[in-house]
């Protein structure tokens, strides 16, 4: 294992901020749009549905570009795709088609992001040592949420005072920044073989979704698909929540996911401290099922701005330390040139349980509160962390099964 590089790895950071400004910004932007060009919350969940769906159908692809060659290249190429969707998501609402314009951009985003994301995680181990990746994982989630956070701050304003078609010039410039900074990333490439540098064609069951190839692995990814899915369920419904159950403005809707982005915060920084403790990571996965089930539950009690604000910080927390948790394990089990083929058959579950969530909200439309949608998904994820916690035996042999490796 190659010893850290502090340029490496600041620029690494530089580029993990860049990117996830630019990446909160745009939902936050897109969706808001989407949901005052239509007025209900089924047409965000339409938007991100078909994202998913794109992802789903692309991402072992995906993944298996990152693991067949030199990932700094592919960070590069999907940063001069991401800013050439950028300018001509806003050129297109500008001409005044503006949901053909943002169901085509956020197809094309989502793919492109996805691969992107993939390859910045597999790069990780080979810029931190094995004994130093729950530290490396958390600090970097930090970076991430704590440029959500400026960025939410930033979108909120930004939606309130300019025209909608310029809004998309604050992540173009943040993927533009990204790009700069990965072009003078000289890390190492990630470990390949004479085998796989020669063999030039995608065999089927790397290109569409499979299952995941470890046995160890798959209860994990069944417990982050549902953190996961809570996630999509506050990005489709949060915008829905503020405009009617609120009555709150684009403002409110910044602020709460700034709430979100600082949540996340304090959860990287708490497993941040909490670097030697790796014993318990299976435990904690449940228990972030548990925090995040009561969270949900409470919009169903509650319909104040300030308590929602709590509620999106408690579920930033809850969802981000579930990531790190998985991301580490995952580091830890997979040889370093398989990392992008699991980490995208993970990421496959995870999406496959959003398109569900999805497709409900699709089908309900406006007829359903936010907060009974948020409740009853609360509720369900309560009864899955209920099962595993009653039933430790099988279900814990399989989650902290991680740990052996």
């Amino acid at each position: 294992m190659r010893t850290p590089n502090l340029a490496a790895g600041s620029l690494y950071m530089s580029c993990v901020a860049a990117s996830a400004a630019g990446r909160n910004a745009y939902y936050i932007i897109a969706a808001w749009v989407a949901l005052a060009a239509s007025d209900t919350a089924a047409s965000v969940a339409i938007l991100l549905g078909a994202g998913s769906i794109a992802e789903f159908m692309t991402t072992n692809f995906g993944g298996s570009l990152v693991d067949r060659f030199d990932r700094r290249v592919v960070c590069i190429l999907c940063d001069v795709l991401r800013l050439f969707v950028m300018a001509a998501t806003g050129l297109g609402i500008a001409w005044g088609y503006t949901m053909p314009v943002l169901v085509t951009s956020w197809i094309a985003y989502s793919v492109v992001d996805r691969t992107y994301l993939t390859c910045l995680q597999a790069l990780i181990p080979a810029v931190a040592r094995a004994e130093r990746l729950q530290a490396f994982n958390s600090l970097a989630y930090m970076v991430m949420q704590a440029a959500n956070l400026f960025a939410a701050f930033v979108a909120g304003p930004l939606l309130t005072s300019a025209a909608k078609e310029f809004c998309f010039l604050l992540p173009l410039g943040c993927f533009a920044a990204s790009l700069c900074m990965m072009t003078q990333f000289r890390h190492a490439r990630g470990p390949r073989s004479g085998r796989e540098r020669t063999r030039g064609i995608f065999r089927t069951a790397e290109i569409l979704p499979t299952s995941l190839p470890l046995e160890r692995l798959r209860k994990s990814a069944v417990v982050y698909a549902l953190i996961y899915t809570m996630g999509m369920l506050a990005t489709v419904l949060a915008s829905a929540f503020v405009r009617q159950e609120l009555n709150g403005p684009a403002l409110q809707f910044g602020y709460l996911e700034a709430a979100w982005a600082a949540g996340s915060v304090i959860g990287c920084a708490f497993l941040f401290c909490r670097d030697r403790d790796t014993g318990r990571r299976g435990a904690d996965l449940v228990l972030h099922l548990v925090l995040s089930g009561l969270a949900l539950c409470g919009f169903l009690i509650w319909q104040d701005f300030v308590v929602s604000l709590i509620q999106m910080f408690v579920l930033g927390f809850s969802y981000n330390a579930a990531r790190i948790l998985v991301d580490v394990e995952t580091q830890l089990a997979v040889p370093g040139s398989q990392l992008g083929r699991t980490r995208s058959q993970i990421h496959t579950v995870c999406v496959a349980a959003g398109l569900f969530a999805y497709g409900i909200i699709a089908f309900l439309g406006s007829s359903v509160p936010p907060s009974v949608i948020f409740g009853t998904f609360g509720a369900f994820m309560l009864i899955v962390a209920g099962g595993l916690l009653f039933w430790p035996s099988k279900q814990a042999e399989s989650i902290d099964g991680l740990n052996e490796t």
